[in-house]
Formats: structure tokens, sequence, C-alpha cells
């Protein structure tokens, strides 16, 4: 069994009790601003000091001129300065006694040999200081149970969740947290750290296993730094909850394009798909894939089962959809003749078809008879997995938004009294300027769903290869 020694000290890194911020400024658009002003509007639960020897104040808080000039120790320091101008408070921070830093500036070993130098004199300077390095080239760290965010990340959501994601790539951990917010996802945390060279992918995978807030870990990865030691934390976290990883620089382009963004090593894919198996992780592409994997964690579970239900307003969503199930090894099985004879009894609406897929001839049909069919579809033993097709804007054309409110609470009570995993196909086939007041409907119905405990998707593609990951 893998034990991670740091945890405790990484841990007072990710949940401080206060923070300084060097190169705090209140000038708009400079780099130390845009981070005060994320940290400050989102809202840090402890001490905030801010660091420029050339304010006094800063967005109405005081400025000091040295982490030796502050009232506290912090228990980390994020610097905003350019590379060149690092060091210094580098040796600083180790005078100070401080625990972590997080260092959000490019020109270090991705710049090529004179950074490569820097890094390698900052990792030092941790060494003998007796703290540890997040970055440097990264967003820094969101945990919304602290009150820390990441650099473009002021509107994250407050609530703390079970989801933690670890990236290189500083843009992919503001597009995950942004993207998760609006899926009802919540975070334990998300790390930004850049080139890792200190604190790694295998130090974050290490404590994130252990963490008893996190249930689900993702990770964003261009390259390793120690491959066996990689390859021991991952599995050890990969046997304790589910981790789902996005590797990019598997191709010739994409790895000179890792070489000169974070300076990583990369890696061919059939060796990291080796790796993945080897693991017990389960493989994403891309940030809608990823974050679409765990809501069908959060939701219905590892291993929710590959048998569907499909239900919908047309035989031609239900054939594609059964194409893209089996097409992913998921199964869309026949239905006994006695669950063939009680859908009979009930479905009589003509156009419709019964079966599986299930046609009930239209996007809604009259909520009692909604209501009848939807309870009898999830109720078949030989199905794992509710999936309903609703294209939105022709369902608000027939029942309007309180039809679509009374058929949403119809489906989130069947939720919970039949105890299936359900999933909602929800999206418009109206596009144009005109449809926008649409749009805002679709979200609020997508919001109740998922706040109802229903995953809910924007196409069947994406459904079904969601619960086909889901169930690696």
């Amino acid at each position: 069994m893998v034990s991670y020694s740091n945890f405790d000290q990484m841990d007072s890194i990710l949940n401080a009790r206060s923070l300084a911020i060097v190169g705090a400024s209140g000038k708009r658009m400079k780099f130390g601003s845009l981070h005060t002003i994320a940290q400050l509007t989102y809202g840090f639960a402890g001490g905030i000091y801010l660091i420029n020897p050339n304010e006094t104040e800063i967005m109405g808080l005081p400025a000091y001129p040295s982490i030796a000039s502050l009232p506290e120790i912090p228990d980390v320091v994020y610097i905003t300065i350019p590379a060149h101008l690092s060091l210094d408070v580098l040796k600083e921070c180790g005078q100070a006694g401080v625990k972590g830093v997080i260092m959000l500036a490019s020109g270090f070993r991705e710049a090529g040999e004179q950074g490569r130098q820097l890094e390698k004199e900052a990792l030092e300077l941790a060494r003998r200081g007796g703290f540890r390095i997040i970055g440097p080239n990264c967003f820094g760290i969101y945990n919304p149970r602290n009150g820390l965010t990441l650099l473009p990340g002021h509107d994250f959501s407050k609530q703390a969740g079970g989801f933690a994601f670890i990236s290189q790539s500083g843009g992919f951990s503001a597009q995950v947290g942004r993207l998760c917010k609006s899926s009802n996802i919540d975070f334990s945390a998300i790390v930004s750290y850049g080139n890792g060279a200190d604190i790694d992918e295998s130090d974050l995978l290490l404590y994130f296993a252990e963490d008893p807030q996190t249930r689900i870990i993702g990770a964003y990865l261009e390259g390793v730094k120690d491959g066996g030691r990689f390859l021991q934390a991952l599995k050890h976290a990969a046997s304790r909850k589910p981790v789902l990883l996005w590797k990019v620089g598997k191709s010739d382009s994409s790895r000179r394009a890792v070489a000169s963004h974070t300076g990583s090593l990369a890696g061919y894919a059939k060796i990291w798909q080796g790796v993945l198996r080897q693991a017990g992780a389960i493989e994403v592409s891309g940030v809608d894939e990823l974050c679409d994997t765990v809501l069908a964690l959060e939701l219905l579970g590892r291993n929710p089962g590959k048998r569907l239900m499909l239900v919908g307003g047309g035989g031609g969503l239900g054939t594609y959809a059964a194409d893209l199930a089996e097409a992913e090894g998921l199964q869309v099985p026949a239905l006994d003749e006695l669950a063939l004879e009680r859908a009979r009894l009930i479905l009589s609406q003509p156009g419709g078809a019964v079966g599986n897929p299930m046609d009930i001839a239209a996007p809604i049909v009259p909520l009692p008879l909604f209501d009848s069919v939807m309870r009898e579809a999830a109720g078949y033993g030989n199905c794992d997995i509710l999936i309903f097709d609703m294209a939105l804007n022709f369902a608000y054309g027939i029942a309007g938004e309180e039809g679509l409110e009374k058929a949403s609470d119809i489906l989130i009570h069947i939720r919970k009294e039949v105890a299936k995993p359900m999933v909602i196909v929800l999206y418009s086939r109206a596009d144009g300027y005109e449809d926008l007041p649409l749009e805002a409907v679709l979200r609020r119905q997508r919001e109740k769903l998922l706040r109802g405990g229903i995953a809910v998707y924007p196409s069947m593609a994406r459904a079904i290869k969601a619960i086909s990951l889901a169930n690696k």
C-alpha cells in the first residue's frame, strides 16, 4: 500500500488560512492586479496580505513592502512578478518560514536554457528554505472550503463538493471549473500546477487519493516528471476512487506544443493507453468529455450498468441512440412479452411504438400519460439506466414552460421512487437569435433536473459516451 508522507504539508497549502500576494497592484490589467481582484472578489476566508514596495494601499487594503514586514507569517505566498525577479522573494519565504509558494509567472523551464536554470535555482531555494512550490507557469489553487481561487476564478462556485481536478494547463483549469459549475458539479479543489517543478502530478494524485473530501479525481497531463513514481501514484489513487485522465502530447505535433507550453516530456499514445489500463484509470479526451464523465460518476455511480432503456418522441431518435449505444459497448435489451403487454396498455398514443427503444410519438405527451409511460419504462428490471430524449423547442411549443416544469417534476419523482439512474438528453433545435428566450427555458429545466439527481446532456452521443466511460 502506498502512503503519502507529505499529506499534512500539502494539506496546509491547499487549506491555507492566510495568504500573501507578491506583486499585488491597483493598476488594472497587471498580472498581480488580476489575481488580487479574483481573490478579493471570490472571498478568501483568512487573512490576505498584499505586497508591493511601491504602493501603500491597494483596493482598500494596506500594502506591505516585503514578507518580513507582514504581521504574521502567511501559509501560502502567491508570486505574481516576472520570473527573473522571483528568486529574491523565494529567499524571503525561506527566511520567514512560509509553508507553500505558488509561482504564477512563466519564463522558466518552458522558455529554454536560461529559464531552466532559473527553475533549478528556485528549487534549490525551496529545499533550503523548507517550503514547497506549486508552479511555476500556473494559475494556482481553487478551494471552496477556504476561499482560495484561480487567477480567473472570481465567479466559481462557493459550494464544496467531491471532485478534485489537477492540471498542467491553467486555461483548462479555468474552463473545467466554470463548465462544472454549470453542470452542478462541485469541487474539493482544483490545482493548476504548470511546470510541476516541485509539487507534481504524482504528489497531487497521492494527496487527493487520501483527501477525505475528494470522491473523484480528474487530471489534465502533458507529461510526467518521473514515470515510475507516477504509475505507482496513479495505481494507488485509482484503487481508492475513480481517476479520469486526459493526456495530451501523444502525437508528433502536440509533443512539440507541450515542450513549449510547460517544458514537459510527453509520450506516445500506445504507451499511455497501456499505462492507464494497467493502473485502472479512465481515459478521457477534452473538457466536455471530462465533465460529462464526472457528471455520470456523480449521479449514476461507478459501473452503473450497460443495459439502457431508451425513450423519446420519434422512431429515428431511438434507432440512432441504439446504434450509438452498441458502438460504445452498451446494450439495448428487448423487452419481454409481459413488459410489452403492459406498455401497450399504457401507450395508445397514435404514432407511438412500444419496445426498446420506445417511441412516445411526441417530445411531450399529456402529463398523466407521460407519468405512466416513464414510470413503466423506469421499472423494467432488465435495464440499468433510463434515457429520455427531449427536443425542448418542440416540447415547449406543445406544453409551454409550465408543462415542462411539471414534466421535470414527474421525472424527478420517478427517479427518487424507483431509485434507478436516469439520464435526460435535453437540447433545442431552434438556434436563431430570436430563439434566445428558449435557451433560458432550457437552462432553467437543466438546472432543475440536475438538482433533482438526474444527469442531463446536450446530445445523445455525449450521454452515451459518458455512460460508457463510467462503466470502464
